[in-house]
């Protein structure tokens, strides 16, 4: 069966998170909040506001922030170009759009949003922020929240973040359609690796051809929550050769040669979720020492898979993959962490490291990908996504 024919058996359905599932989102974060005595969370960071919205925008030097009070109505501060996009989020009603600044108008944005405080009533109440003030985007510099209101702010991410750690049935199934498009991407990849081509021609073939069966399989249900471009469904690439020594190695364009390295990555994004797949090759016939090192690698990562089991800690799946990496005698080559949360963000909580006491839940979806990576001879690296379930 060929690719095509493949991706065209991929049942066709709504891909998203529906209106139920932001209110129980919301519900969960205000439990936090009672909890932690607070009278509202700000957020400013994009994905947390997905997360709690379903609204997504593009992170620039003009502040964007959400705020979810104990009760009532969410309010939001955005950039009036942005207006039309978040009046689309039924869940956000009271908004506050402000002007170009300075161009547009003399007041700076956080002053407007000291304006939407107190008109949500939350002057003089303990507020929640994700970080006191907008971050360094783009090279933005303004005031904080606690010096526009003259409240107490209490920095609280988690209550946001700690929901997030555990997928629910609708999220874990956007990630697994992710991982299906990833995969076919992967596959083109390879099929268009031949030597003397570049990374880049490669790359960009590969995930031209799998975007294009992609959007042509999942038609109007598809829906990756990105903006542009920038944002393209599913895309494949790979570094080659001494650069894979590198855990992130920078791409060469000599084109592929006999013996080299390769390491891949292919993502895809469906609903907003990601997923990951990675793999360590070689052009041609490997050496007994690539061997070695790849035969270390996937011992590795096996332990790694045994590891993960609800009621254990990150640091204790962590410790075990170590472990199994000083038995095979290639610790000098480890040179990062088992593995990450993965969801609406590549990189997200909790993460495989030996100080994250985080307790591992059914639901919670993780890259698994030790490295190893040897000087002069080559990186070894596979990535896997899984889920966590009750039996592990």
């Amino acid at each position: 069966m060929s690719i095509t024919q493949a991706a065209g058996n991929i049942r066709t359905q709504q891909f998203g998170v529906d209106q139920q599932e932001y209110e129980q989102r919301l519900a969960a974060v205000r439990q936090h909040l009672t909890d932690r005595e607070l009278d509202a969370i700000v957020l400013f960071y994009s994905p947390r506001i997905e997360y709690l919205t379903g609204f997504t925008h593009v992170s620039t030097e003009r502040p964007m922030a959400l705020v979810v009070p104990l009760d009532g109505d969410l309010g939001v501060l955005i950039p009036q170009l942005e207006q039309e996009h978040v009046r689309k989020s039924p869940l956000i009603s009271h908004v506050k759009a402000y002007p170009e600044y300075p161009t547009g108008g003399t007041k700076h944005p956080m002053l407007h949003f000291a304006d939407l405080l107190n008109e949500m009533g939350l002057d003089g109440k303990r507020l929640g922020v994700d970080r006191d003030g907008y971050a360094d985007v783009n090279g933005y510099t303004g005031p904080s929240v606690s010096q526009v209101m003259e409240t107490t702010v209490v920095e609280a991410p988690e209550v946001v973040d700690k929901p997030r750690q555990v997928k629910s049935s609708a999220e874990v199934a956007l990630v697994r359609e992710s991982a299906v498009w990833g995969n076919l991407a992967h596959r083109l990849l390879q099929d268009y690796m031949v030597v003397g081509r570049t990374e880049i021609e490669t790359s960009l073939m590969a995930t031209a051809e799998a975007t294009q069966i992609m959007l042509k399989t999942l038609g109007r249900a598809y829906a990756s929550h990105g903006r542009g471009i920038r944002n393209v469904p599913v895309s494949a690439s790979f570094i080659a050769g001494s650069n894979t020594a590198l855990p992130h190695g920078l791409r060469s364009e000599k084109g592929l040669m006999p013996g080299d390295a390769i390491i891949t990555g292919a993502v895809a994004n469906v609903g907003g979720y990601k997923s990951e797949l990675e793999r360590t090759m070689v052009v041609g016939e490997p050496t007994p020492e690539f061997r070695t090192y790849f035969d270390a690698m996937i011992a590795a990562q096996d332990a790694a898979f045994t590891a993960f089991r609800p009621g254990r800690t990150c640091a204790e799946v962590e410790a075990d993959v170590v472990r199994a990496i000083e038995e095979l005698g290639m610790k000098q080559h480890q040179r990062h962490h088992t593995g990450h949360g993965i969801g609406l963000e590549g990189h997200e909580q909790p993460f495989c490291d030996l100080g994250d006491d985080t307790v591992v839940e059914p639901g919670m979806v993780f890259s698994v990908e030790p490295g190893l990576y040897v000087p002069g001879v080559a990186g070894f690296r596979h990535s896997d996504t899984i889920v966590i379930t009750a039996d592990g």
